[in-house]
């Protein structure tokens, strides 16, 4: 008898093991945590500083007329999907002409801390727009990726570019727009004069600045500019429209242009040109 008891014992135990499921026996999820992805436009100003741009220019004899096309290496050092809309990068060369537009569309998405590179962002530069002014930007200069300058050579643009002086001195001369007042007045001035008073009041914009004395680097720009238009010949713009480098010394502020020649502008007003003597 006792035994007949363990043996039903032990199958009902057996039984109960072989019922269905338990709620603790489903299998878990396998659901990964979505990654949040964002366009670079919506990252604070910390994150973008994560963000790594190269920009390489590379010469396209196919096209003729010294064109260039840029590539662009990024590398996303943050921990958000990011997104770009392709067609919004650009190339700014100067606050007055039409920024250089990709000829690319569609997004590119890039993991955190992955690298993607896109071919020919860009195919219509010349070897100009390496060579003095520009800035690589996204939607516009408020998301600035890069300067230009030195894009074709070796190592390419770079977003450490951004911190170089020299660079951030010649960018910000050229894409710095002039006041409403200054424009106005400008206009002004050269509806109402005859060509040979504007020269003269040109003359005496340089002679008034100068008495007062040039403790700016955008007083010493706006007195070689009346002083090219005094002069009657080129104007400033073209003198320096293939690339310009500003240096500040302890006399005052030389403008040099594509081909090394140097125009200063001394702290006292005074203005020394290429083939000037020496003082």
């Amino acid at each position: 008898m006792l035994k007949k008891m363990v043996v039903f014992g032990l199958l009902a135990l057996t039984m109960a093991g072989c019922g269905s499921p338990s709620a603790n026996d489903k299998p878990k999820s396998t659901s990964s945590v979505e990654i949040a992805s964002k366009y670079y436009h919506q990252l604070d100003k910390k994150e973008q500083s994560k963000v790594f741009f190269t920009f390489k220019a590379v010469a396209d004899d196919s096209q003729g007329g010294g064109k260039y096309i840029v590539d662009m290496k990024v590398r996303n050092g943050t921990k958000s999907q990011l997104k770009f809309d392709l067609s919004k990068f650009i190339l700014s060369t100067s606050n007055t002409d039409d920024p250089i537009k990709s000829v690319k569309h569609g997004d590119l998405i890039i993991a955190p801390m992955r690298t993607k590179t896109v071919s020919g962002l860009f195919d219509s530069a010349t070897a100009a727009n390496f060579n003095g002014v520009g800035e690589f930007c996204y939607l516009s200069r408020d998301f600035l990726l890069a300067y230009s300058y030195g894009a074709d050579k070796a190592a390419g643009a770079t977003t450490d570019n951004l911190k170089v002086a020299s660079l951030i001195a010649q960018n910000k001369a050229a894409t710095q727009k002039p006041s409403a007042s200054a424009v106005s007045t400008q206009s002004q001035a050269a509806t109402s004069a005859p060509a040979s008073e504007a020269s003269q009041q040109a003359s005496q914009a340089v002679a008034s600045t100068s008495a007062a004395g040039v403790a700016t680097e955008a007083q010493a720009e706006t007195i070689l500019r009346n002083w090219f238009a005094s002069d009657g010949g080129v104007s400033f713009d073209d003198t320096f429209k293939n690339g310009l480098h500003i240096f500040e010394g302890p006399a005052g502020w030389s403008f040099v242009d594509s081909n090394g020649l140097s125009w200063s502008v001394f702290k006292d007003g005074r203005i020394k040109g290429p083939g000037d003597p020496q003082e």
